[in-house]
């Protein structure tokens, strides 16, 4: 018998293209959510439009950044809280480290209120929050944060309203603040909220109130835990403000100042190291004389050139390096 032989063709499957394979989108949402946080947070926000997996991968991150775009009409502005409170609900109750929420004019301020409640059921420990500055000002509802035990890091900027009543401790782990263009209903609002604190270290307050004034004349900076203490008074209007220091665990202070501030050390801060002083001397020197004599054991100085000639006939018993 002869046996014919065939030829038997065997397909062999096609190598991948590996320049069209999408192996990232096939790893793990723990993994991307690694790479992710790896991304600044402005190119990790724009992955949300790559496919539906990405979508809401940026929801989980322990950074989260909301940015209101500018809205000009109210669908707009109730489809960005939507996706406020969408975000919000897909993540549940898992810890955020930081959260930034930023508004842009024309945003609901009732609904706002409603996103502060929900981030509220987060545990997070930085919190920054900006609002526009135009003819509304939101009221901040410290009551309704002080349950926030794992709170370390605030920042309010914008168009607040700051009103503290009398309390004991109102941040029992807060430990840096940040106020840039806000407005306190009386002088005592601000003290309050220092004095609220009782382990912070690191203070910084900018008082840039263009066009309008509040009720604030003086700012009592006192807390006997504050470490690092930054002010910057470029335009607030008044030309008889005054800053009342009594902290003396101070290690840092700087102070850029347009206006002729008087200030008040009420306690020398022995461990103060170094200051950096741009201060006005348009109403006379005695003013900045006074605080820089408090200043005597410091071992860094930064000066402008106004400051400079005031400190000509003090004495610095620690100074190694001057700068101006």
């Amino acid at each position: 018998m002869n046996l014919h032989s065939k030829e038997v063709a065997i397909k062999r499957p096609k190598p991948p293209n590996l320049d069209e394979t999408d192996f990232i989108s096939k790893l793990h949402d723990s993994l991307l959510l690694q790479i992710l946080y790896l991304l600044p947070e402005f190119d990790a926000a724009r992955t949300r439009i790559l496919s539906n997996r990405w979508k809401n991968l940026c929801s989980f991150l322990p950074n989260l950044q909301l940015v209101m775009p500018f809205c000009s009409n109210i669908e707009q502005v109730n489809k960005f809280h939507d996706s406020v409170n969408q975000t919000l609900a897909l993540r549940g109750r898992i810890p955020i480290r930081m959260f930034y929420l930023y508004y842009s004019k024309n945003c609901n301020y009732n609904r706002v209120h409603d996103c502060l409640c929900n981030v509220v059921s987060c545990k997070f420990q930085e919190l920054d929050i900006r609002f526009p500055n135009d003819r509304f000002r939101f009221t901040f509802c410290w009551d309704l944060f002080r349950t926030c035990g794992s709170l370390v890091w605030l920042t309010l900027r914008g168009g607040f309203v700051i009103t503290v009543s009398d309390v004991d401790v109102l941040f029992p782990c807060l430990k840096s603040i940040s106020l840039v263009s806000i407005v306190y209903l009386r002088d005592v609002c601000f003290k309050n909220l220092i004095s609220g604190c009782p382990v912070l270290e690191e203070l910084y307050v900018e008082r840039q109130l263009i066009g309008e004034l509040d009720d604030m004349e003086s700012c009592m900076v006192i807390s006997p835990s504050l470490k690092r203490l930054r002010l910057s008074f470029a335009l607030s209007g008044r030309g008889d403000f005054r800053v009342v220091i009594d902290a003396p665990r101070l290690e840092y202070l700087s102070i850029m100042d347009v206006m002729s501030t008087r200030y008040l050390l009420l306690t020398e801060p022995l461990s103060l190291t170094e200051a950096h002083l741009r201060v006005s001397t348009y109403d006379g020197d005695e003013h900045v004389a006074q605080l820089v004599r408090c200043l005597s054991n410091v071992k860094v100085l930064m000066l402008n050139v106004p400051t400079l000639r005031v400190c000509v006939c003090i004495y610095f018993d620690s100074l190694i390096s001057l700068r101006f």
